[in-house]
């Protein structure tokens, strides 16, 4: 078949626009660049996807991707789609790092997202040891790393550091900062670091023991009295204080693992108003403090058993669940008492139930509209129960709901009642955490707009899970009063982490004079809800 030269220059002259027309993907990038610096981050991000559709397989576009993903993420007061986009975040950054792993660019972007999210994220470590990639590839090949991508490691290195207790090293790479960029508002803000960071000696004194042998027997006696009185706060300093004295006292570890378990044993109370991070921050002491533990003391299967025993219980964020089957596994593999055992064995059991539920989360997460996700859901929807309403004499409202799906953690739930105007009448039931971190969350935003947290201290309980749940409304408002016959409406909020499920239900209930019942079945989150109104006897 013979081509024209007509028909050859047709496609000379689109291929050339072609060339011509597409963009590079620095442009791209530049492009970026400006418009995050211009705080346009959500346009930002939305060109950089523009960017992958003509390099799929860049790593930098996945890396700045990312970047400016987990930006929005900071950006938004929505706290479910907050989680959303850092989940989605950190699975472009990880693209990134899986298509080129000695890209600094997607290194340094993952390392910044995990310093920067919240701790019970658990990322912490894994953003120090892309710094420290990052560090000792330079230190390989200086030329591979730009000194303005190694002053961003070593200002964030700092900052991963201190969030470890590692001042120290902190104040080390805020020093090099300084080195490397002398003047610059970069030094400055690393000068302010190494000034606000104190250094702690933590460094066993085996000085003080000498001179003063009883000091850390009374601290053990004294710490050891406080806990048998579950006087958890005040056993807690004393045996970091006795740490601080002898970091390698094994009975330390251990009693200060038991003070904090005493603290988180307590659930949730007005502390977490001030400090919303403050059981969390528990829950890293105490998986810190065992791995030190175990790390001193390998072979000490009553320490092992611990550390998997409590591994198991711990949120998922904290990425210990693999650690606490192989703890467990040892002592069933070890000559361990056949009590230790069976006890091992029990966790055991139950952290293959918290790894089952991983991939039944993971089923619904990545393919929702499939026949297994929906076989998930029906597994974990439980029946429907009855409660006896010949015990009730006044005039009352019965709620009762089902919450059909479970989540790595209990999910915050809210109950209450509003008129048919929307006005808010009263709370019937609210997590502990959202009820008493109050205005600082967002999980529960409907419930937080409706009753601006009037009454939330009577009503506020620990967390409900999956399950068919009852709560009783004596038809009475906010302020004890009884309220007058007419129509009100009942609902019932849920949002779960993380797999961020969420659903808001309600149904409209008649108070007349008459029995009546009202009932909704409708999603998988709450696939139940019925009100049944009960006149006086």
């Amino acid at each position: 078949m013979k081509i024209s030269a007509k028909y050859l220059f047709v496609l000379f002259v689109v291929f050339f626009s072609f060339v011509v027309q597409a963009k590079s993907l620095k442009d791209y990038i530049e492009e970026a660049k400006a418009l995050q610096n211009s705080g346009k981050v959500e346009e930002a991000a939305k060109l950089m996807e523009e960017a992958l559709d003509t390099y799929p397989d860049s790593s930098s576009a996945y890396a700045y991707l990312g970047l400016y993903t987990g930006m929005q993420a900071g950006q938004t007061q929505d706290l479910v789609l907050a989680g959303k986009l850092v989940a989605t975040s950190f699975e472009q950054l990880d693209k990134a790092v899986a298509l080129d792993t000695l890209n600094v660019i997607a290194r340094l972007h993952r390392g910044i997202m995990d310093i920067e999210v919240p701790d019970f994220f658990g990322k912490l470590n894994d953003g120090i040891k892309d710094f420290e990639f990052i560090v000792k590839r330079h230190q390989k090949s200086p030329k591979t790393v730009p000194n303005e991508i190694l002053i961003q490691t070593y200002i964030y290195l700092g900052k991963g550091y201190q969030k470890q207790g590692e001042n120290e090293k902190a104040i080390s790479a805020w020093n090099k900062v300084i080195e490397l960029a002398p003047g610059s508002v970069f030094a400055e803000e690393a000068k302010k670091h190494v000034k606000e960071t104190p250094i702690l000696d933590t460094k066993p004194s085996k000085e003080i023991i000498k001179e003063s042998p009883k000091d850390a027997k009374s601290l053990m006696k004294e710490g050891k009295a406080y806990l048998e009185k579950e006087n958890c706060e005040e056993a807690v300093a004393v045996f970091r204080k006795l740490l601080e004295i002898d970091s390698k006292n094994i009975e330390a570890y251990k009693s200060l693992a038991l003070a904090l378990g005493c603290l988180v044993e307590k659930g949730y109370d007005e502390k977490i108003y001030e400090n919303t991070d403050y059981r969390t921050k528990i829950a890293f002491e105490v998986m810190n403090v065992l791995d030190k533990a175990v790390a001193l003391s390998p072979g000490d299967g009553e320490l092992r058993l611990t550390r998997g025993s409590v591994g198991v219980y711990m949120p998922f964020f904290l990425g210990k669940l693999d650690q606490s089957i192989e703890d467990l596994n040892k002592i069933l593999e070890s000559d361990a008492e056949s009590s230790m055992k069976a006890e091992a064995m029990y966790h055991l059991g139950i952290a293959y139930q918290r790894k089952a539920l991983e991939y039944w989360d993971k089923v619904i997460a990545d393919y929702p509209k499939s026949d297994a996700s929906k076989m998930v859901f029906e597994s974990m929807r439980p029946g429907i129960k009855r409660i006896d309403t010949d015990k009730f004499k006044d005039a009352t409202v019965v709620v009762d709901f089902v919450l059909g799906f479970q989540d790595a953690l209990a999910p915050q739930t809210a109950v209450w009642i509003e008129d048919k105007k929307g006005n808010f009448i009263k709370t019937l039931y609210v997590s502990g955490f959202s009820g008493y971190v109050k205005e600082k969350q967002l999980w529960l935003k409907k419930w937080a707009e409706s009753s601006k947290y009037v009454d939330t201290d009577a009503v506020t309980s620990a967390s409900i899970d999956v399950g068919h749940h009852i709560y009783i409304w004596e038809l009475k408002d906010h302020n004890g009063k009884k309220v007058k016959s007419g129509e009100y409406v009942v609902k019932v909020e849920v949002s779960s982490w993380p797999s961020m499920k969420y659903q808001l239900a309600s149904v409209a209930i008649k108070i007349n004079g008459k029995k009546n019942k009202s009932t909704v079945e409708e999603g998988d989150i709450i696939p139940f809800l019925e009100a049944t109104y009960y006149p006086k006897k």
